[in-house]
């Protein structure tokens, strides 16, 4: 009876493994979402399957694939798991770091002969060991989620890791002071305990649920940001712009931190259209918005405005130091040559920057950015002209027509 029980477990298992395999190999092969991810768990389902076959032939004697590479199939399983969350949401890899845990595993494994004589200690060094790399796996995820979600939610996505983090301490301990529970608590003896079987079930399913889950997080994620940056260059769009303003101009509000709206516009952007071609100018484009990201800070906003229109938020930024970071871009642009089909195109920018104040809007801050762009043109093109400028040049024109 409980061999045939076992059988049936073993057929349930292996169809959940394989059916779970399939489906993250389609998402990584067909439709192309987080692939390098998919496979990774694609492949953790894979080494479960291949381990719990091989736990299933196990005997009392000495036998290193039933034993040592069944555990460490499985512990491998594990580090696939750590790495496609990793590579899913665009972390660093640690990978030397696990695949020393694991050496280290093997070598304490390989200290004594695997056999059911040495059950509980194999057992106990595999269980903190899968116990690391799942927690391990949790506070990577939620370190990647919190960016995104609230606190309390970042939690809840991630208590599956933590909880089967520790279920896995908890066996170990148990063995420790118990070791005469090794037949109820693990698949050490084949798969002798119904507690042992749904266990693994359960653990297996809901691995796969949170790591669809986790899926799922990092399309959503990935669809809210392309929906807010510019197709071209990568850079924000105007979508984004306004809620973005609002939190800096809230920030100002509260704490009286200054902030500056800089809009810059590319000089003669139509002729160069006209002359080399719209692929020219989207490269013009393109090398224009990777200068802007390598000069400005990380906390800078920037966004594409327009055709050839940048604009930038520059949080804690008053009028005097916006004309420095001014002066910086453009030294940047006028230093940058660009080769399109043997020819050398040599780019400017008309710059405008207004710096915030307790009797304007957003919406009016914006026009008078506009304005001393436009301004700039007005002067000759190459050139840096702030609100106070437009001031100036209104006076000057006063005093002309009187």
């Amino acid at each position: 009876m409980e061999h045939s029980q076992s059988i049936v477990f073993v057929q349930f298992f292996s169809l959940i493994a394989l059916s779970c395999a399939l489906a993250w190999t389609l998402l990584a092969h067909l439709l192309r979402i987080a692939p390098k991810a998919s496979w990774c768990f694609a492949a953790t389902n894979v080494c479960t399957f291949i381990g719990l076959l091989l736990y299933t032939q196990r005997t009392e004697a000495i036998n290193y694939l039933y034993w040592f590479v069944a555990d460490m199939t499985i512990l491998l399983g594990f580090a696939l798991v750590r790495w496609g969350c990793q590579h899913l949401f665009k972390q660093p890899l640690t990978y030397r770091f696990d695949l020393i845990l694991l050496a280290t595993t093997a070598l304490l494994m390989l200290l004594v002969p695997p056999s059911l004589t040495y059950a509980v200690y194999l057992v106990i060094v595999m269980s903190i060991t899968a116990a690391t790399f799942i927690t391990l796996t949790g506070i990577d995820n939620f370190r990647a989620v919190k960016k995104h979600l609230p606190l309390y939610y970042a939690t809840l996505l991630n208590i599956p890791f933590f909880t089967i983090g520790l279920l896995f301490i908890i066996r170990a301990m148990a063995l420790l002071f118990s070791p005469d529970q090794l037949a109820n608590i693990s698949a050490a003896d084949k798969l002798n305990s119904s507690l042992v079987m749904w266990s693994y079930i359960i653990l297996l399913l809901l691995t796969n649920l949170v790591l669809f889950g986790n899926a799922l997080t990092r399309l959503v994620f990935k669809v809210a940001r392309l929906a807010n940056k510019d197709q071209l260059t990568g850079l924000w769009n105007r979508h984004a712009l306004l809620d973005k303003l609002e939190q800096v101009d809230a920030l100002w509000q509260r704490n009286g931190l200054a902030y500056t709206l800089m809009v810059l516009d590319l000089d003669h952007f139509k002729l160069i259209n006209d002359s080399y071609g719209h692929l020219a100018g989207d490269k013009v484009l393109k090398q224009t918005a990777e200068v802007l990201q390598q000069t400005l800070r990380k906390v800078d906003f920037i966004c594409r405005y327009g055709g050839e229109e940048f604009l930038v938020i520059l949080p804690s930024t008053n009028t005097d130091e916006a004309q420095i970071v001014a002066e910086k871009v453009q030294d940047r642009i006028n230093d940058l040559s660009i080769i399109w089909q043997k020819n050398t195109i040599n780019i400017t920018l008309s710059t405008g920057y207004a710096t915030c104040k307790t009797h304007l809007t957003i919406e009016q801050l914006l026009q008078l950015a506009d304005d001393a762009m436009y301004l700039a043109k007005s002067k000759g093109r190459n050139t840096i002209c702030s609100m106070d400028s437009i001031v100036e040049s209104i006076a000057a024109s006063s005093i002309e027509q009187s």
